[in-house]
């Protein structure tokens, strides 16, 4: 279940949750599941929508692991009976922590324990953190645990991490880290036709708020939001060189012995492995060579 987002003043008390982790969570990665696995009973998570970062210093934003929809569906498979996504905005950046806290108690009266990142801080000035929050918890009668960094590889598990490997194509390591496949959600939107066209129709992704891999060609996964099955396919993130560019980048997907209907519909795209670069070709029949090439080791990859 996902609550909000809404400013945390607009929310309505949620009785009968005993565990509170609080935190952006973006990615969701082994050290967020850390945070929520430490916690016992009835457990909720509290994230900010948007990034505070989007608020506070715009040039340093990040780009985002994870949707909000992909969140709620994460955390919900560490346990969680809810997730609430609070507004983050230029209010709730003046909070101070006590003021935080307040509210914190008064939406969740049933509150014993809130776990955290350990390097966390909260309210106006960053004057809240670990060892400020469990004073305050004191007043209010729960416990809090701060939760250090899970350790990969000799170094600490962490969003930054993850969008290095991403970068990098290290996609298996974005997985130990994340301790699941990354996956990028779109809309699927009528495009122009061209796959389909000769003989390869693609699945036109818009929409898609997450970090992208580096342009190219991959054997990838793909599931319809909400279903469970994934369906091999090749997809293509670049601007078509064969074809005249408008100067943006596309995200097409061809799924392998699939014919249903896909517009209109979410997809979510993962387990990428990287193929090949994008390349101009001379003429269709030999971009359609090529395409056939690709479905052929994305079968054997895949399978």
């Amino acid at each position: 279940m996902l609550i909000g987002p809404v400013s945390l003043p607009q929310l309505v008390p949620h009785p009968g949750v005993t565990g509170l982790a609080i935190g952006v969570f973006d990615g969701v990665h082994l050290g967020h599941q850390a945070v929520v696995r430490s916690l016992t009973g009835h457990v909720a998570a509290l994230t900010f929508e948007p990034h505070p970062l989007a608020v506070i210093a715009p040039d340093r934003l990040p780009p985002r692991l994870t949707t909000l929809e992909q969140k709620v569906a994460y955390m919900r498979a560490q346990g969680t009976v809810a997730v609430v996504a609070v507004k983050f905005d230029s209010a709730l950046r003046e909070f101070s922590p006590e003021d935080f806290v307040r509210e914190i108690k008064r939406i969740f009266p049933d509150l014993r324990e809130v776990a955290i990142g350990e390097n966390w801080s909260f309210g106006r000035n960053r004057e809240g953190n670990a060892t400020r929050l469990a004073e305050l918890a004191l007043t209010h009668g729960f416990t809090v645990k701060a939760i250090a960094p899970v350790q990969l590889d000799g170094a600490p598990v962490s969003s930054t991490r993850i969008r290095e490997a991403i970068l990098q194509r290290r996609f298996d390591e974005a997985t130990r880290l994340l301790g699941r496949s990354y996956a990028v959600s779109g809309q699927v939107a009528h495009g122009e036709g061209r796959g389909r066209k000769i003989g390869f129709p693609t699945a036109n992704l818009v929409e898609t708020e997450q970090m992208l891999p580096p342009r190219g060609v991959y054997a990838v996964r793909v599931r319809v939001a909400g279903n469970l099955t994934k369906y091999p396919a090749v997809m293509n993130l670049g601007q078509r060189p064969t074809f005249t560019s408008n100067g943006t980048d596309s995200l097409e997907v061809h799924l392998l012995d699939f014919q249903a209907d896909l517009y209109g519909q979410k997809l979510w795209v993962s387990d990428f492995v990287w193929l090949r670069d994008e390349q101009p070709f001379p003429n269709a029949d030999a971009l359609k060579a090529q395409i056939t090439e690709d479905i052929a080791r994305a079968r054997a990859i895949l399978s």
